[in-house]
């Protein structure tokens, strides 16, 4: 057994006090969950991004905060699985496999349209193709040297993937680290928000990432700390890496 103390965010104080907004308050949980149904999911975690600056900071924090956090979790015997995105997650030995693919249907919104070509190409944006060139110069991007798949540990590239793992293994508890928050944290098919919906327990680890801040926002880390504050009041639970290390260096061998 593992004995988890995550917080969240709640906007109903109870004891007959106003749900109002100057009123929510941290609430903390404390689960004593089967070590055997939690895993560590390591989601984008990249040798390089866009952006130098940003890579510098995922840097540190993937060699600071995660890279603790998945040597825990690993002589805990804890499952980890990674999610570096379906180009590399398809790349390498331990991928788990593509899903069945649904019958073929007429995609909709139509190709031209979500390509903004054809009759759509007006609906550009002026940093569109900027963007594209971007995503382009990471088309050879790879795990971080420090937390590739060592062993076995399995490889996902898309939510279903992910999904039927944990139906596999009969995992019920994911714990995240990775980048960004906001970003592919919350926006990816196998990530925080998609895997909360689908029923699971969803923990984040809140200072193993990081969020991509505008020129405004960056002083303060606006956007990494409203979108963990988002994360709190919408059901997802958060942690620290310490924490979750500590948990890990107590678990109990009856049950786990």
């Amino acid at each position: 057994m593992i004995t988890l103390r995550a917080r969240y965010y709640s906007r109903f104080p109870g004891g007959g006090i106003e749900p109002l907004e100057t009123h929510g308050r941290y609430e903390t949980v404390c689960w004593n969950v089967s070590l055997r149904e939690t895993a560590l999911v390591c989601l984008d975690v990249w040798d390089r991004d866009a952006q130098r600056d940003l890579h510098a900071e995922d840097d540190r924090v993937t060699v600071e905060r995660i890279v603790p956090v998945l040597n825990a979790s690993r002589a805990a015997g804890l499952t980890v699985i990674h999610a570096p995105a379906p180009p590399i997650a398809r790349r390498h030995a331990n991928y788990v496999g593509g899903c069945a693919v649904s019958p073929a249907v007429t995609p909709w919104p139509p190709q031209d349209f979500r390509r903004r070509q054809g009759a759509y190409a007006a609906l550009t944006r002026p940093d569109d193709q900027r963007r594209l060139d971007a995503w382009k110069a990471l088309e050879s991007a790879d795990f971080h040297p420090q937390v590739r798949p060592q062993g076995a540990e399995p490889v996902i590239a898309t939510g279903d993937e992910l999904h039927r793992l944990c139906q596999e293994r009969r995992l019920l508890h994911l714990v995240y680290v990775g980048f960004h928050t906001p970003g592919c944290m919350t926006g990816r098919n196998y990530g925080l928000v998609a895997m909360q919906a689908r029923g699971y327990t969803v923990i984040l680890l809140r200072d193993c990432t990081n969020g991509m801040e505008t020129n405004e926002t960056l002083p303060t880390r606006t956007c990494l700390r409203g979108s963990v504050a988002f994360l709190e009041q919408t059901g997802i639970l958060t942690m620290t890496g310490d924490e979750f290390a500590a948990a890990l260096a107590t678990t109990r061998a009856p049950g786990a």
